[in-house]
């Protein structure tokens, strides 16, 4: 949500790349499974939740990984299609019972992360 939502720009990386890691804090040669460990890696840093997930992996693999690699066609209809639910006013579904779960969960993280986005952009205002 958060390269999706600041237009982070791709990279062009193409497996394997060489970048520096913000956990290991050496270059170190990505490969999808690296990179995926980069992320366990970066999530693990933070034990008490101080930011969110996607708070995190956005500050975080903006260094090391490419934007496009995370907003794939799949993921960017997910976002659209919630923000026009959100837009609208559209209910997911007649009753909650009849959701689907898989999008419940994929709309529930998308949400957290928007929120997360929005209060980032209304502190740094006040702060400015």
């Amino acid at each position: 949500m958060w390269m999706f939502y600041k237009k982070q720009p791709s990279r062009n990386l193409v497996f394997p790349y060489q970048a520096t890691s913000p956990t290991l804090r050496k270059k170190i040669t990505y490969t999808e499974d690296e990179l995926w460990e980069e992320v366990d890696r970066i999530l693990a840093e933070d034990p008490e939740n101080k930011f969110t997930a996607g708070a995190n992996l956005y500050h975080n693999l903006v260094h090391c990984a490419d934007s496009s690699y995370f907003c794939d066609a799949e993921t960017n209809m997910s976002i659209e299609e919630y923000m026009s639910m959100k837009r609208f006013n559209i209910p997911l579904s007649r009753t909650i019972d009849e959701a689907d779960y898989a999008r419940l969960v994929v709309f529930s993280a998308i949400d957290e992360e928007y929120n997360a986005l929005i209060q980032q952009e209304q502190d740094a205002k006040v702060h400015n």
